[in-house]
């Protein structure tokens, strides 16, 4: 008797712990993909030099890889620098015109890469423009 209990016990909170289908769903709900994207930045070149106390007027660029390529307006997008070895460190957030595309004039204090990140939604992925090394002189 004891035993037969101690089984009903068992199967009962194995029964709680398992994952239950419901009848006719093959599994969980489908996730939703996030569109991919494209982010890039033109600075003027790959190496771009830049005379202390002046700005740096850049180009930026967002877009949906494939057939969809405008994307919904009020995406944000954060100019990140990275001085040496250092995290990168957010330094100007702009948001896309209609076109994806938004143009910037930022003052970089030091030598350091320049790179465009967008974090991503529930419906575009987060991207990361190609880099752009900044020398002060």
């Amino acid at each position: 008797m004891i035993t037969k209990t101690l089984l009903a016990g068992l199967t009962a909170v194995g029964m709680l712990l398992s994952p239950v289908a419901a009848p006719g769903i093959a599994g969980a709900a489908p996730t939703v993909q996030a569109k991919p994207t494209t982010l890039e930045l033109d600075a003027g070149g790959a190496k771009v030099k830049l005379k202390k106390g002046n700005q740096l007027q850049i180009k930026g660029k967002l877009g949906a890889q494939g057939a969809q390529r405008q994307l919904t307006l009020g995406l944000d997008v954060f100019a990140q620098i990275r001085v040496g070895a250092s995290t990168w460190s957010s330094i100007y957030t702009k948001s896309c015109q209609p076109n994806s595309t938004f143009t910037a004039k930022l003052t970089i204090d030091a030598s350091a890469d320049l790179r465009l990140y967008f974090p991503g939604t529930s419906v575009y992925a987060s991207a990361t423009s190609n880099i752009v090394g900044v020398v002060i002189i």
